[in-house]
């Protein structure tokens, strides 16, 4: 009875910790040795780049020492390479969405075989810039923001990506401080915080909109209601996860695929 009882009791603490922690999202900068970036009015810029993900600016320095800044209104598209390492990362973060982006899916008789990328710190990443309600959905206002590219088109899987602070209370027993119920990412260990990264995806129409996929599963399949139920089974079959990018790329390269071969 006293094992039972305790166990119970720290289940209740750790419950307690999971539902009473905030989160407050803070600056996200991360930096690249190269970069290609094509500018709204049709110019091109090249050379090592500073993102900073919370603000949507690109930073640029000059050969005089002077910084170029860059705001998403003035850039189309960029591509970056050579991404400084994270140590808040898993080694999945670094996948390469080479394949996903040039629309190939598990089954595609062009990628006839699963594979498992390796950390590449010089894999491509492709950023466009959408106008976006900055997740406000009863607001008609849209400003440009930067978005991720993960999979082809039509409908494109973009994501944001953002550095989340969360904050834990110490106080009880079995609360953070007592059990050492640390950041799951290895930075900020002390009492009462832990930082993480955090991924939210989106899916970008043919005509640009943006749409908040908070759910992904739930709402990708809303999308794709026609195609819904041999999502669910394509999903199942190769065993991909709708929360996990890489995996998601590829379903939603398979959804396109459906509708393509429907509209024939």
């Amino acid at each position: 009875m006293t094992t039972y009882r305790f166990a119970f009791t720290f289940l209740v603490g750790l419950l307690a910790v999971a539902s009473t922690a905030r989160a407050q999202q803070t600056a996200l900068t991360q930096q690249f040795a190269g970069s290609t970036i094509l500018l709204a009015n049709g110019d091109t810029l090249r050379g090592p780049v500073t993102l900073r993900r919370d603000q949507d600016v690109l930073m640029m320095a000059q050969p005089d020492g002077t910084i170029t800044t860059l705001s998403a209104v003035a850039i189309n598209s960029f591509a970056v390479k050579g991404e400084n390492r994270d140590s808040r990362r898993g080694t999945s973060y670094y996948d390469n969405f080479y394949d996903a982006r040039n629309g190939y899916y598990y089954g595609n008789p062009m990628y006839s075989s699963r594979r498992t990328e390796e950390s590449d710190l010089n894999r491509v990443r492709v950023f466009r810039t959408y106008r976006w309600n900055r997740g406000n959905d009863y607001s008609d206002f849209k400003s440009p923001a930067f978005f991720e590219q993960l999979s082809n088109g039509p409908r494109m899987l973009l994501r944001r990506e953002s550095l989340m602070q969360r904050t834990v209370p110490t106080s009880g027993p079995y609360g953070y401080g007592g059990y050492g119920y640390g950041n799951p990412y290895g930075a900020g260990r002390y009492a009462g915080t832990y930082t993480e990264m955090k991924d939210d995806f989106f899916l970008a129409s043919p005509t640009g909109d943006v749409i908040a996929l908070r759910s992904p599963k739930k709402d990708l399949l809303n999308v794709f209601r026609g195609q819904a139920k041999q999502l669910e089974q394509y999903a199942k079959q190769n065993q991909l996860s709708f929360t996990v990018a890489r995996e998601l790329a590829f379903i939603v390269n398979y959804a396109n695929s459906l509708v393509k071969e429907e509209a024939k």
